[in-house]
C-alpha cells in the first residue's frame, strides 16, 4: 500500500481545522471518477481506431499479427495496430484498477 502525504499551507489548515479521513477519501474518489471518465473516452477512441484495422483486414489483431501481409503497408499497419492494441490493453487494465478504487 502507498502512503500519500498532503501538504497544505498553514492558513488553510487553520481554516479547515481538524479534518477527518472520510473527507480525503471522498476527494480521492472524486479524482478517480474524473480520471475514469477521461480514460474511458481515450479507450473508446483507441477501440475505434482498432476497429478500422479489423474491418480493413477482416480479423482481429491476434490473427493479423501472425498473418501480416509481406508488404510495406502491411508492415506499417502491423506496427500501428500493435501500438494501438498495447495502449488499449494497458488502458483497460488501468480502468479496471480505478474501478476497484471506487468499489465497482
Amino acid at each position: 500500500m502507498t502512503e500519500i502525504t498532503i501538504k497544505i499551507p498553514s492558513d488553510i489548515k487553520d481554516i479547515l481545522g481538524e479534518i477527518d479521513e472520510p473527507i480525503y477519501v471522498e476527494a480521492i474518489k472524486g479524482i478517480v471518477q474524473k480520471k475514469l471518465v477521461q480514460k474511458k473516452k481515450k479507450l473508446e477512441k483507441l477501440y475505434k481506431k482498432i476497429a478500422i484495422f479489423e474491418s480493413k483486414y477482416g480479423m482481429g489483431y491476434s490473427n493479423f499479427s501472425v498473418n501480416v501481409p509481406d508488404t510495406q503497408k502491411g508492415h506499417d499497419d502491423w506496427i500501428e495496430w500493435s501500438y494501438l492494441q498495447k495502449m488499449a490493453d494497458e488502458l483497460a487494465l488501468n480502468i479496471k484498477k480505478l474501478k476497484l478504487l471506487l468499489g465497482k
